[in-house]
């Protein structure tokens, strides 16, 4: 019997599921300070097939880290990743503007258009962003594309950090409670995976006694990338991590991502399968 994925929009939220079973969300983000306060787009939770939470969001430490989430520190020199005071002025938002969802027999796609908004309103990128969601018996895949797109000036995207496309594991997934670091080329935890490239990246550990993990992907076409990675609990995929990238008015920049969120670890999961999966997958987007 075929299971038809599903998508339910609520406010502020699209919820994934697969049949009747709930996989994850995505949080649209809202910039108004109060009760539902969010600065940018994210998914929370993300559940793995057999219902672990792998991610954390507003982690004990760097609250800003909320699960699986995109941002750039600087951006001429404004930041859009740190979120957690409203008084500083050189911080600001990803507003997500417009939407649309399509689902078929085996995926869910989500369109999306964002504006990166300066605390002043000025508006400094426009980013599309698209991705499809598989839903999975031994694994969940989400394919991600952002347009990062220079409308109204010149972008400096400075070397920093804090950026690009980041995950904050579940506590007891990271490497201070058990977990593992594990990379395309064999390089382990913090102390070798840490400001390496490499095609994938995974983070695996327990939850509520099963192995469980999180793996981003890197698609060959994207600019030359490295890896943040840290033991207690947190990794990204940064284009800006060894060097700057700049883009004139009027230009794009695409990148394409694949997040898998897979039973077992990477070993186990197969990840460097999925990988191969993911670079003949022809771009929807």
């Amino acid at each position: 019997m075929t299971v038809i994925p599903r998508i339910i929009e609520e406010e502020l939220r699209f919820k994934f599921y697969n049949a009747d079973a709930f996989c994850l969300a995505y949080n649209t983000g809202h910039t108004q300070y109060g009760d539902m306060y969010k600065s940018r787009p994210d998914f929370y939770p993300v559940y793995s097939p057999s219902g672990r939470e792998v991610t954390a969001t507003c982690a004990y430490r760097f609250n800003h880290h909320k699960s699986i989430f995109i941002g750039h520190a600087d951006v001429n020199g404004i930041n859009f990743f740190h979120d957690n005071n409203p008084t500083r002025s050189d911080l600001g938002d990803i507003v997500l503007e417009k939407s649309q969802h399509e689902v078929n027999e085996t995926s869910i796609h989500l369109m999306t258009h964002n504006g990166w908004i300066t605390k002043a309103g000025v508006r400094m990128v426009d980013e599309e962003r698209n991705f499809t969601v598989i839903l999975g018996e031994a694994a969940h895949i989400i394919d991600l594309t952002s347009t990062l797109i220079a409308s109204d000036t010149d972008l400096t995207f400075g070397q920093d950090n804090h950026a690009f496309l980041g995950v904050r594991v579940a506590d007891t997934i990271d490497v201070e409670d058990g977990g593992t670091i594990l990379n395309a080329n064999g390089q382990r935890n913090e102390e070798e995976t840490m400001r390496q490239s490499a095609d994938w990246t995974d983070y695996s550990g327990i939850v509520a006694g099963k192995t469980v993990g999180v793996t981003l992907m890197n698609h060959p076409s994207n600019p030359p990338s490295a890896f943040f990675t840290r033991n207690y609990g947190t990794f990204l995929t940064n284009f800006t991590l060894l060097d700057k990238y700049q883009l004139a008015r009027g230009e794009r920049l695409t990148q394409r991502f694949r997040i898998l969120i897979h039973e077992g670890d990477a070993t186990e999961a197969k990840v460097g399968d999925y990988y191969n999966q993911f670079v003949e997958t022809p771009p929807r987007w």
